[in-house]
């Protein structure tokens, strides 16, 4: 794995950068301008209706999962080696080059990450011979 990190955009202006190897959490505060692209997203995008994972059977290759949650419950899409709506590969890459634009500082805040964990992470099947 090159990389394994989470990003949590909580809505107003904070964009958190969670590192699962180095068990570090940091923040950064957003411009308004990046603030506006992620929420023009969020407004257009259409989650599938049931948490859906897409080529949860390849191993090696890029992953993305998105959770979407507000007062009306929450909306779940898991999408793996360019497969899944491009709308979603698009959002991932916009929130990529955000993060890569800022620097972030770091923070004791925790997160609870068991439902995202059980969206990226596979169980491993062993073969017998």
């Amino acid at each position: 794995m090159r990389e394994s990190y989470y990003l949590k955009f909580n809505s107003s202006d904070t964009l958190y950068f969670i590192n699962s190897y180095e068990e570090k959490n940091s923040f950064t505060i957003l411009k308004s301008n990046e603030k506006d692209k992620i929420q023009n997203i969020l407004d257009s995008i259409s989650f599938p209706k049931d948490k859906t994972k897409f080529r949860s059977d390849i191993i090696d290759g890029e992953t993305y999962a998105f959770i979407l949650k507000n007062n009306k419950g929450s909306k779940k899409v898991s999408i793996h080696t360019f497969a899944g709506p491009e709308q979603f590969w698009r959002f991932g890459r916009l929130l990529e080059e955000i993060k890569n634009k800022h620097k972030f500082v770091e923070t004791k805040k925790k997160f609870d990450l068991r439902e995202m964990d059980s969206m990226v992470f596979t169980k491993v099947r062993f073969i017998k011979k």
